[in-house]
């Protein structure tokens, strides 16, 4: 599956998609804190895993990588289209101590 590029954040940022929501750019992966982006995929209706080994609090851990966000109930902006649909992103995760 394809990951999100950090231009990929960028361009939905400006344009307002849920996909925005990843987190401010930061961290060497380009996505800022996992609690950050875990808590606005949560909030836009998505189902995460983790991939990797979480160390808490996981505002210390920095994602480097999103997988499943082109599901068949997600459309070209990145929003969920049925949320009666379980849709599930896996969010990659790296942790210091982990």
């Amino acid at each position: 599956m394809k990951k999100l590029s950090i231009i990929g954040v960028l361009v939905a940022a400006s344009l307002g998609s849920p996909a925005a929501a990843l987190a401010a750019p930061g961290g060497p992966g380009g996505f800022g804190n996992a609690q950050d982006t875990i808590n606005a995929l949560q909030a836009q209706g998505f189902n995460v895993q983790l991939n990797g080994a979480a160390v808490y609090p996981l505002s210390g851990c920095k994602v480097i990588g999103i997988e499943g966000m082109h599901d068949s109930n997600i459309d070209s902006n990145g929003a969920i289209i049925d949320r009666t649909k379980f849709t599930t992103v896996y969010v990659d995760i790296s942790c210091k101590g982990g």
